[in-house]
């Protein structure tokens, strides 16, 4: 194995976690913009996050990053799950477009309709 190869497999290995994912992903939370760039900066990002606002979501978030620093999951699963927090919460700011706005009508509800059976 050539230096160059063997010096990036070890920055990969010692990088778990901070790997930059190429595009920000931009948040707004009270008229500030923040960006985060990697699986720690959306962990730091979350462990700043009001305690009062902290539900399943935020959880749901947390864990994937926990779970991609400690190298269980991908830096990009993680974050594919810290920007579906970001669009729950509407923090997430779509590029070129002011912070998106849920819309109730894209607000699935979590029960069956009328005459479909509850999963098992």
């Amino acid at each position: 194995m050539d230096a160059v190869a063997g010096a990036a497999r070890k920055a990969k290995v010692n990088a778990v976690g901070t790997m930059k994912t190429g595009v920000p992903l931009k948040v707004r939370v009270e008229d500030e913009i923040e960006e985060i760039d990697s699986v720690t900066e959306a962990a730091d990002f979350l462990q700043r996050w009001p305690l009062e606002r902290r539900g399943h979501v935020y959880r749901s978030a947390l864990n994937a990053c926990s779970a991609a620093i400690a190298a269980q999951i991908s830096d990009a699963d993680a974050m594919k799950v810290f920007t579906g927090f970001a669009r729950v919460t509407g923090i997430l700011i779509a590029e070129g477009n002011p912070a998106m706005a849920m819309d109730a009508r894209s607000v699935q509800s979590r029960t069956p309709k009328q005459g479909r059976q509850m999963p098992k």
